[in-house]
């Protein structure tokens, strides 16, 4: 009995995967945006369990509509298809691949806060507005390395649900523009990144204060982030009573 359970399992586990790479080959790119970042096995347990108790024609009939539309679903959104429930989030489901995936998106705004003059899309602005202070914070941390660490997965994130929201509300993808402008050129004054030339050098000594007190304050159960600010602020102000 165990045996035809087994077998039974590894023909459906075989099924969801042959699913899996046919989606792949009929829209990788859109695959690439859709399953971004997820391991193979995940995304064949997840189809495995959407596709379970339906028909071979059913599926195909899913398949017809990801060739027909031109982009991967979901798993959950691909099980709508296969019952024939057609149209049901197929026009967010088109707005959200027509965005850039989060590495992609990632990587516009790590070369924006360099170069304010590098384009960048409106959903990018918007997820880097939500964990701005996070960005901010990289110009400060005794440890660089992990303050952008934290930035950037903050940024993807944000990212994946700003796209979700702009395809429920139908905001199709363009280039951000300020509503600010000054001159010809536009900017944004509460989040234009400074440039790291404008960024005035920490000492070494400097630095290895604030990492040490961000890391004794941390102990006391403050959050990465508020730690270092509060760390920066106290160097600051250890450095006037010196001056004083």
């Amino acid at each position: 009995m165990n045996s035809v359970v087994s077998n039974a399992a590894q023909v459906q586990e075989i099924k969801a995967s042959g699913v899996v790479g046919v989606f792949k080959a009929i829209a990788p790119r859109s695959f690439e945006k859709t399953f971004d970042g997820i391991p193979t096995h995940e995304i064949v347990g997840a189809m495995k369990i959407c596709i379970s108790g339906l028909t071979r024609q059913q599926i195909d009939l899913g398949l017809n509509m990801v060739r027909d539309n031109g982009f991967c679903p979901d798993p959950a959104m691909f099980r709508k298809w296969c019952l024939g429930i057609q149209g049901f989030g197929t026009e967010q489901q088109r707005i959200q691949d027509s965005y850039k995936g989060k590495h992609a998106a990632l990587a516009s705004i790590i070369r924006w806060t360099n170069d304010n003059s590098q384009s960048i899309t409106n959903a990018e602005k918007e997820a880097y507005n939500r964990c701005y202070e996070m960005f901010n914070a990289i110009n400060y941390a005794g440890n660089v390395d992990r303050a952008s660490y934290l930035a950037y997965e903050a940024f993807k994130d944000n990212y994946a649900e700003v796209i979700k929201e702009f395809a429920e509300n139908d905001i199709k993808q363009c280039v951000w523009e300020s509503d600010i402008t000054v001159g010809t050129k536009a900017v944004d004054e509460k989040f234009k990144p400074k440039p790291p030339s404008f960024i005035k050098p920490q000492s070494e000594e400097d630095k290895l204060w604030i990492e040490s007190r961000s890391k004794q304050l941390q102990a006391e159960g403050m959050s990465l982030i508020k730690a270092l600010f509060q760390a920066q602020k106290e160097n600051m102000e250890r450095a006037k009573g010196a001056v004083a």
